[in-house]
């Protein structure tokens, strides 16, 4: 049943009676009496942080004038300074911060709970309690809140983070939606009700950065949401499933419940630049302004190493990927399970045939036997890794050489010292000393310079060596999948040291990385958490592992797939479907328009872009992405369709996404974004390539089969 009252909606089971008039009655009123606390408390922070400011720079001015003439005291007092009012004012604007979006919208959910006694809590983005027994915004991450996203009534549990579980019966879910400060509608059922609300907030326009979901989380999305903090997530999910708002809604979510735990040791590691910007802001929307990493996941792993190497970016490997068979087989096997055993098999090899030398001696006296420094390597140090073994190795055979040597200066010492030497001769005997010890000292440098075989190559030079040895050819550029190799061999043979210890790793378009990969960011960051999210239908690279059969390695794995798309329209996803190999179930929520297709040769596909561009021209507040396979197809492109508006071309990682507007891109560069409408440009490309473009459009798909390019 719906009501319509004054643009004031009710849908559930009940009748447009008195009950219904008291009802809003009783929200409208809490409503109001939440805003006068709100606003209450706001003017209080406001007031403090004046307060707090005004205190600051008083002081500042008079520390200032007392010590104008030292400049060591001056730059004390600033870095003094600038930690106090981290400390100060990010706490004080961060809580101004939660008020004003509060003030918004207050809270988008109620449920009622009955044991003894019925208790309401009202869930919004951020938690406001004021003293009372409840509190009177209670924050959607709060363990109690989740039984607002379970979709039922009735007997229901939630888990505290102690991992207790509490039982409690469900009587009332209710949702609002609120703006301004007015309740615009309310919805009251058993059913999950948020899918009417969710239909609604699907049919808005695409937006420049991704936006967070707490009023629409479905029942599944928070089951792995709200996942023990020590598991290994691991999320199969059809394209626009809302993996990705899924694992960020997870770092906010585990940073709320276990803060000490996790705080400032958060990873995301992202394809490329542009989509890290992308969902830049839905951490900071959520309450979680810092303390999170984000990087690609090739600048993390160049920035972890000690080597300065120079390596192909991001898109001059897809290109490769994309239009070098050779190079593309290569690459794949460079990821794969098969590659791990060929470098492990090398690896024991330099550690079986390492040249650790013979005995050593010093004049007459014998510093280590062949036998000890064997003894040493394989028994004592076995455990170490090869790096530590040597070095350690290295370190015992100096120190002795230092004692023999100190021992051999001592005896020339004191042989001088004990002679009668007339004072003439002084001179000529201290020469004498000086002479012996520098003999000794010089001996003892010597052997140690001859210890230069104990120490490795560096982890690119035993790369390079296995590379030219297993391929027959020379290394010559480096790319990604070289890189994550030289890491695995600096992570086997070397003492990495880590300069941040890291709990939980985010990985998104996991699909997108090989074996490898995974090998080395588990034994680099040994995280106890990881949220690993991707699509097995949007590789562009099939590598020999998929990332369902590479995450294997992970213990503790909590599995979930997605098949439920909230971007595209069911129009798009039924037809976008066509386009994969495999029978997979994808669940569309909303419908739409059907995808227009026509086929045209590359004379015609100017007027037939202009067209598009034309109607786009007459419908305000719309973005149109057109969509290529790589550069090639991108500058031909370009060059025909340049003067009939502007077009934002992406074609490198330094490019901006924004939500407004005609955008050229490639492929690769248009994963994880969407736009309002898509144009495909096919030049007969392979299937998955089609349905990655094609799922990138929410309401509007147009694919164009192209005869030549």
């Amino acid at each position: 049943m719906v009501i319509i009252k004054n643009d004031f909606y009710f849908l559930g089971d009940k009748k447009m009676d008195n009950n219904f008039n008291e009802e809003y009655i009783k929200e409208k009123s809490y409503l109001e009496y939440v805003f006068t606390h709100l606003n209450r408390e706001l003017n209080i922070y406001l007031e403090r942080r004046k307060e707090i400011s005004d205190i600051i720079v008083d002081y500042r001015k008079k520390f200032i004038e007392e010590y104008r003439d030292d400049d060591d005291k001056i730059i004390e007092y600033f870095d003094h300074e600038n930690h106090k009012n981290e400390q100060i004012f990010n706490t004080i604007e961060r809580r101004i911060r939660e008020f004003l979006s509060l003030k918004k919208s207050p809270y988008f959910g109620k449920i009622k709970i009955k044991d003894d006694v019925e208790e309401s809590f009202y869930i919004g983005s951020y938690g406001f309690d004021i003293g009372e027994e409840i509190p009177l915004v209670v924050d959607w991450r709060a363990p109690i809140s989740s039984l607002f996203y379970q979709g039922k009534l009735g007997e229901v549990s939630y888990i505290l983070p102690s991992k207790e579980e509490v039982i409690t019966n469900l009587i009332e879910r209710r949702q609002f939606l609120i703006k301004n400060g007015e309740i615009i509608s309310m919805f009251d059922s058993e059913v999950d009700i948020k899918d009417e609300f969710l239909k609604e907030m699907l049919s808005l326009k695409s937006s420049d950065k991704l936006k967070n979901i707490v009023q629409t989380i479905q029942s599944k999305q928070d089951k792995i949401i709200r996942v023990d903090k020590n598991k290994a997530v691991v999320i199969n999910g059809v394209a626009g499933s809302g993996k990705t708002s899924v694992a960020l809604h997870r770092i906010a979510y585990l940073l709320y419940n276990h803060r000490d735990y996790f705080k400032d040791k958060v990873l995301i590691l992202c394809p490329n630049k542009i989509f890290m910007e992308y969902i830049s802001m839905v951490l900071p929307s959520l309450g979680e302004y810092g303390g999170v990493f984000s990087f690609t996941s090739e600048d993390f792993i160049y920035l972890s190493m000690n080597e300065d190497l120079n390596f192909n970016s991001y898109d001059n490997r897809m290109e490769k990927v994309l239009n070098d068979s050779e190079y593309l087989e290569e690459f794949i096997f460079k990821g794969s399970m098969e590659m791990k055993e060929k470098i492990d098999e090398f690896l024991s090899y330099v550690e079986e045939n390492i040249n650790l030398g013979g005995s050593i001696y010093f004049r007459e006296e014998e510093i280590i036997s062949s036998d000890e420094i064997n003894r040493l390597f394989y028994e004592s140090f076995k455990s170490r890794v090869l790096e530590v073994r040597v070095d350690l190795i290295r370190r015992r055979i100096i120190d002795r050489i230092n004692k023999v040597r100190n021992k051999l200066v001592y005896e020339v010492v004191n042989k001088y010292k004990n002679m009668n030497i007339e004072e003439d001769m002084i001179n000529h005997y201290d020469m004498l000393k000086k002479n012996e010890i520098y003999d000794i000292v010089s001996e003892a440098m010597e052997i140690k310079s001859s210890l230069s075989h104990l120490k490795l190559e560096s982890p690119y030079e035993l790369y390079r060596e296995f590379y030219e040895e297993f391929f027959l050819k020379d290394l010559r550029e480096l790319d990604f999948s070289d890189l994550i190799l030289i890491k695995y061999i600096h992570l086997k043979m070397f003492n990495v040291k880590r300069e941040r210890d890291f709990k939980l790793v985010v990985i998104d378009e996991a699909q997108d990385f090989s074996y490898m990969f995974y090998e080395v960011i588990k034994e680099y960051t040994r995280a106890s958490s990881y949220v690993i999210v991707g699509d097995l239908n949007q590789s562009i690279v099939k590598f020999k592992e998929n990332f369902l059969e590479s995450t294997e390695i992970f213990e503790n794995k909590f599995y979930m797939t997605m098949e439920d798309s909230y971007r595209s329209t069911r129009n798009i996803i039924e037809y976008s479907k066509k386009y994969l190999t495999e029978n997979v179930s994808i669940n569309g929520v909303r419908e739409g328009e059907e995808v227009k297709t026509l086929e045209c040769s590359e004379n015609e596909l100017r007027s037939v872009m202009g067209e598009i561009i034309s109607n786009f021209k007459s419908r305000n507040n719309l973005n149109i992405g057109i969509l290529v396979r790589d550069k090639n197809s991108l500058k031909k492109v370009y060059e025909l369709i340049k003067d009939l508006h502007y077009i934002k071309v992406i074609d490198n990682e330094d490019h901006v996404y924004s939500d407004n507007g005609i955008f050229l891109t490639t492929v690769y560069f248009s994963k994880g974004l969407e736009f309002d409408s898509v144009v495909v440009l096919d030049e007969n490309f392979n299937d998955n390539i089609l349905y990655i473009m094609l799922t990138r459009g929410m309401h509007e798909v147009t694919h164009i089969k192209l005869k030549k390019m």
